[in-house]
């Protein structure tokens, strides 16, 4: 299953909106809570879909996907780059093979490989030309000046990051791309123009400079967020950040095998008026702030692992969760969204992202892929960990996305006595160090896998302690009910990997250890 969120435009219905994501009206009141079919606009309706890579399209194409021959049927995650690489051809050969106009690709396309030779790239001296960096240069503005990839620039030059030096010299191909296939053969010189100018009728007169246009009234200073880049040996990445506080933090980005983390700085805790007006309640949120503790920080960043681009003190990860907080941050909070994400060319629609220096790109999960090679990119992210109207963004939709749901979620109880009950996490786990237990652990298996462990681990302790009413088995301690989690995770199941069984030890002795501190009351 997919969560998104879906903002009311004009004249949407309940029934237009359960047609649009094939999903039943009932579901949708169930889901948000509603006792009628009253909408309002730039309400965040909270929809659940099935998830692309369960359907049979899928699943036929993982099973057609066969490196060795002449065709491809595209999956979840597959881009023209990756596929070109796999099959030792160009993009373009692809695209002119199957009549591509653009780089998006749909889930399931059978697409016709006609070459299985390797790509050539032309390096003789007039196939490329020198560039020497200046002053706001970054690879991806000099790709786009010289028509070339940030891929090509990397390989030209043996760069091992993308940070630039004020005077280096980089090899720029002339070629299209950087890669030709196969070689292009250079033109002759064409003739310098002719420049034909006209005579003078009047002598010049001093030009005063344009009067600017006025922007919107925002914190001048956003414009350029980014005040300097360097690396250390280790290729740790180093910002230099001007916040819309106009405070100036210096953030280190840790360099991982396929990206970077950043622990994160920002920890200040939103009003208790600004998280009722998200509706949270505060037990809910002391809840998400243990989260918090373990998982990140608001302006924490996450680049290396399965999620692309995670982001926030719960990780939300691209494509699934991020979309939606982004959503919800330009609903919620439209000026900050504007000052910060807007202003670094980043923002969304419907809960599509897009990025003002890549506008071709409209697959998501390329997009998120893009972002993540640009550092640039990620300054509006660390700057809106500093504004508490995003922060409260970032709570509003972890309830929504994680809290709601895990708390929510049904157990599957079988009692001492042989009684089997059905019932929602929070009738049995009510205080709230078990329901810190319970989200934390429903934002890392999911809620309805969370729900499917600890309805184990709880049967057990029924069990054991010859327990026959859920309402003794919800008066159990919380250190009892953490301690017999941890006790049951530890014996080896055919399902460990999946149920994360480490992680949710982690989380149980941490709350035994330290206990969820109260921050709202």
């Amino acid at each position: 299953m997919t969560t998104l969120f879906h903002p009311v435009a004009p004249g949407d219905t309940l029934t237009s909106i359960a047609r649009q994501y094939d999903v039943k009206i009932r579901q949708l009141k169930a889901l948000n809570g509603l006792q009628s079919s009253q909408l309002f606009l730039g309400q965040s309706l909270l929809i659940r879909v099935d998830e692309e890579d369960d359907s049979p399209v899928i699943a036929k194409s993982r099973s057609l996907v066969d490196t060795s021959s002449s065709q491809h049927v595209v999956k979840a995650g597959d881009t023209l780059y990756r596929i070109a690489i796999n099959y030792k051809v160009t993009v373009d050969q692809i695209k002119k093979d199957n009549n591509l106009k653009s780089d998006a690709l749909s889930v399931g396309t059978v697409l016709r490989i006609g070459s299985n030779q390797p790509i050539t790239t032309p390096v003789s001296p007039q196939n490329f030309k020198n560039y020497k960096v200046v002053k706001g240069d970054t690879l991806s503005k000099i790709a786009r000046e010289n028509n070339t990839t940030i891929v090509a620039l990397r390989s030209l030059n043996n760069l091992k990051s993308d940070a630039l030096s004020i005077g280096q010299v980089l090899k720029v191909s002339i070629s299209v791309g950087g890669n030709t296939f196969p070689p292009v053969t250079p033109l002759p010189p064409s003739p310098p123009p002719v420049v034909v100018r006209p005579p003078v009728v009047n002598p010049p007169v001093p030009t005063p400079p344009p009067t600017p246009t006025p922007n919107p009234p925002v914190n001048p200073s956003s414009n350029s967020a980014l005040l300097s880049r360097r690396e250390d040996t280790s290729y740790n990445l180093y910002l230099e950040i001007r916040l819309l506080s106009n405070e100036i933090r210096t953030f280190k980005l840790i360099r991982k095998l396929n990206g970077y983390s950043l622990s994160g700085q920002a920890r200040a805790v939103p009003t208790h008026a600004a998280i009722a007006a998200a509706g949270l309640t505060p037990q809910i949120f002391n809840a998400l702030q243990f989260c918090k503790k373990v998982e990140g920080h608001y302006d924490a960043i996450n680049t290396y692992d399965v999620g692309i681009f995670s982001y926030g003190f719960i990780q939300f990860a691209a494509k699934f969760s991020l979309n939606p907080l982004l959503q919800s941050m330009k609903t919620n909070a439209p000026l900050q969204f504007q000052q910060i994400f807007e202003r670094a060319g980043i923002t969304v629609r419907n809960g599509q992202v897009s990025v003002a220096s890549a506008p071709s790109i409209v697959n998501q999960v390329q997009l998120w892929e893009y972002i993540k090679s640009q550092s640039d990119l990620f300054v509006p992210f660390i700057q809106a960990g500093f504004v508490q109207e995003l922060v409260v963004e970032q709570y509003r939709v972890a309830n929504a996305l994680y809290a709601v749901p895990s708390l929510g979620a049904m157990l599957n109880l079988n009692l001492a006595n042989g009684a089997r009950i059905q019932t929602p996490v929070s009738n049995v786990l009510r205080d709230l160090e078990t329901q810190a237990l319970a989200v934390a652990m429903g934002v890392n298996l999911g809620p309805n896998y969370m729900a499917m462990v600890l309805s184990e681990a709880l049967s057990d302790l029924a069990q054991n302690r010859s327990i026959t009413d859920t309402n003794f088995l919800a008066s159990t301690s919380w250190r009892d009910i953490c301690s017999h989690l941890i006790a049951f995770e530890t014996v080896p199941r055919p399902d460990q990997s999946r149920r994360k069984s480490a992680l949710t030890i982690e989380r149980a002795r941490k709350i035994l250890e330290i206990g969820v501190p109260v921050v709202l009351v």
